[in-house]
């Protein structure tokens, strides 16, 4: 079972001790003195949660999604990158494996930068000086300046180096959108919106329900707490891709990935 919904059977366990006290009050109307709610009622409250919920949830996966497709796009550019570099540089195998060291570096750099991780040496092959802060940035800029050496040297041609261009400043716009994920959570204003709408839906619920289904309450209202909690809480987990949770991406296992990969390609 997922971290998130670990903690789902916590709170339902909680509204199930509330929804039995809507029971009591059914057989004991002297002792929990409560005025009835209405079917209608917990209706309209179902509607609004519902609509909440739903926009909440879309929301948060379409972020998750974006995030995932960012970081496939960035294992298609590294092999592309390196297939190139491999045809295009088949007289210098050095070269190429500077080239390979950048481009692993760079990934593993992008996923360091996105989850706040001081120690960025690990899979950062290249030296990186003291003073960088935006280490992503700085391995760009060594490719550009490798690209630029093969140039000027004659290794590669114009239209080869505008061709490994193409490639390359996909890199860099990939990190500047993982950024705008990251540093753009939904408005705090709407997720409080969204909690406060579930729990005044999870309150009125049991009263709403007694008389149709009894003791029958308990459970019926507790199925539907399960999956309206798991629901925000999956939303409030996913819409930070880039952490190290089960449910968010696994950019270690990206990482090895495009590593290996592109170790293949220039080693052939």
């Amino acid at each position: 079972m997922t971290f998130p919904l670990r903690r789902v059977w916590l709170w339902t366990i909680i509204v199930a001790l509330y929804s039995s006290l809507a029971y009591l009050r059914f057989q004991y109307p002297r002792i929990i003195d409560i005025p009835n709610f209405t079917l209608p009622l917990e209706a309209v409250l179902t509607f609004a949660m519902g609509m909440l919920i739903l926009f909440r949830i879309n929301r948060a996966y379409e972020r998750w999604w974006e995030a995932r497709t960012l970081w496939g796009a960035l294992v298609n550019a590294s092999r592309n990158l390196a297939v190139k570099s491999r045809q295009f540089m088949t007289t210098d195998r050095a070269e190429c494996e500077a080239m390979r060291d950048l481009v692993i570096s760079f990934c593993f750099a992008l996923k360091n930068h996105l989850r706040e991780e001081p120690d960025v040496s690990r899979g950062v092959r290249s030296h990186i000086p003291a003073n960088i802060q935006h280490v992503p940035n700085y391995i760009t800029g060594q490719i550009y300046a490798l690209l630029k050496k093969w140039n000027q040297s004659g290794q590669l041609t114009d239209q080869e180096f505008w061709t490994l261009d193409r490639e390359a400043r996909i890199f860099l716009e990939i990190c500047g959108a993982c950024e705008r994920i990251k540093s753009t959570l939904m408005s705090r204003s709407w997720r409080i919106l969204t909690r406060q709408c579930i729990v005044l839906y999870l309150l009125l619920t049991p009263w709403a329900l007694i008389e149709e289904f009894g003791y029958w309450t308990v459970p019926v209202t507790v199925v539907g707490a399960y999956f309206i909690i798991a629901g925000e809480g999956i939303a409030h987990h996913i819409e930070e891709p880039f952490g190290v949770q089960e449910d968010q991406l696994h950019l270690d296992t990206i990482c090895v990935k495009i590593e290996s990969s592109v170790s293949e390609i220039c080693d052939a």
